[in-house]
């Protein structure tokens, strides 16, 4: 185990934006965590990456790394003036990252030939490779995508998927949230569903078929959906 979550809560004045929340993430897995607009994945990972405190419950990382995840917001506002080899050189500084490993990113993404133009001029979908590469810097365990596909092309989206399954090959954690079901059934380890911050249901996609007596997570998805909607009518 890599990552514990022990009765992880948030609540604001007039609504409880996540319910407490008991998971075990280990190491080399690929969580996807599911759900549309408010169902609490991205109030869950702003609590995991410490951007948002808890109300109540505990985040626990088991790393022996100093810096145990790495993190790619949904959105990132780079310096327009700055070029992806100026804005990836400033963070390695940090991050204690040699020239080549900054190169070695840039041509995983596919800014290569584009490291010397300002990041101003880049479309939504290059942002969101610049964004991935600020991410894939760190050496660490965990690495924690929110909606990462979003603006990305076809091809890029293929391609995000191939750096997720080198990154499982290096038996690194990944997490990562997704309204996109299609995305979680060709990458995911283990599926968290979520709905207006409850977890709805969490575990490999066999476990979840099972539970659910389906074949096919959009069903799932769909039946709990439904089932959402009743528990508020009926309340």
């Amino acid at each position: 185990m890599i990552l514990e979550l022990r009765n992880l809560s948030k609540k604001y004045k007039h609504k409880t934006a996540l319910h407490p929340v008991n998971a075990e993430i280990n190491l080399g897995d690929c969580v996807v965590l599911c759900g549309g607009n408010g169902a609490g994945k991205s109030t869950m990972i702003k609590m995991i990456t410490g951007i948002d405190h808890a109300s109540s419950g505990n985040v626990i990382f088991h790393s022996k790394k100093k810096k145990p995840f790495a993190y790619m917001p949904d959105q990132m506002n780079f310096p327009p003036d700055l070029t992806p080899i100026e804005i990836l050189n400033y963070y390695g500084k940090f991050l204690k990252v040699d020239k080549e490993k900054i190169n070695q990113v840039l041509h995983d993404v596919g800014l290569w030939e584009e490291r010397n133009q300002k990041a101003g001029g880049f479309s939504k979908g290059m942002s969101q490779r610049l964004n991935l590469a600020q991410c894939l810097l760190a050496d660490t365990d965990i690495y924690i995508l929110d909606e990462p596909t979003n603006g990305l092309d076809p091809y890029w989206v293929i391609q995000f998927k191939r750096i997720l399954q080198k990154l499982k090959n290096e038996h690194k954690t990944v997490i990562v949230s997704s309204h996109i079901m299609r995305d979680a059934i060709e990458i995911a380890d283990k599926v968290m569903i979520l709905f207006n911050g409850r977890v709805r249901s969490f575990g490999t996609l066999e476990e979840i078929y099972r539970e659910h007596a389906s074949e096919s997570l959009e069903e799932v998805f769909l039946t709990i959906h439904e089932k959402e909607k009743k528990e508020v009518v009926t309340c």
